[in-house]
């Protein structure tokens, strides 16, 4: 190999190395909440977790993009707050087991927040902005977390 191919060689790796480097350092999260008092009945939970009993649900959306949009933002807030919103609507003030998918879903935190990440993740996920993680508090010490892996890299 000659000197001068050598030397492109070190110049192409270096720039994919740079370039890789800029793309793992630059990355935006924003985040919104919502709230619903729902009830539920956890399927095989011995004890507490089998009665019928509600909670006052905090569930945070968590969206992530590697630049951000001409306006500057990842995406406005009171749009991922109202598509959040609505997806969790109809959770509100329901026994959670009655409605889908949950009537053949066991309804735990981790369940909820998967379900809110994916139908989030449709709505909002396109080739800049992707759906990070769903978490979902049952009450100040107790929450899920559920991390969709194609929004991780």
């Amino acid at each position: 190999m000659s000197s001068g191919s050598a030397r492109r060689t070190v110049s192409v790796v270096s720039l994919q190395r740079a370039r890789r480097a800029k793309c793992a350092r630059t990355m935006w999260e924003i985040s919104q909440e919502t709230c619903v008092a729902a009830a539920h009945q956890l399927r095989f939970a011995p004890g507490e977790g089998e009665r019928l009993h509600g909670h006052n649900w905090r569930i945070k959306a968590v969206v992530r993009a590697r630049e951000l949009a001409p306006s500057g933002w990842v995406i406005d807030f009171n749009h991922l707050g109202a598509v959040l919103r609505n997806l969790v609507e109809p959770y509100e003030h329901v026994f959670l087991n009655e409605i889908a998918p949950y009537e053949t879903v066991n309804p735990t935190a981790e369940n909820i927040a998967r379900v809110v990440a994916d139908a989030l993740a449709e709505k909002l996920d396109d080739e800049r902005v992707k759906v990070a993680r769903v978490e979902v508090w049952e009450n100040d010490t107790c929450c899920a977390v559920y991390f969709r892996m194609a929004s991780i890299g």
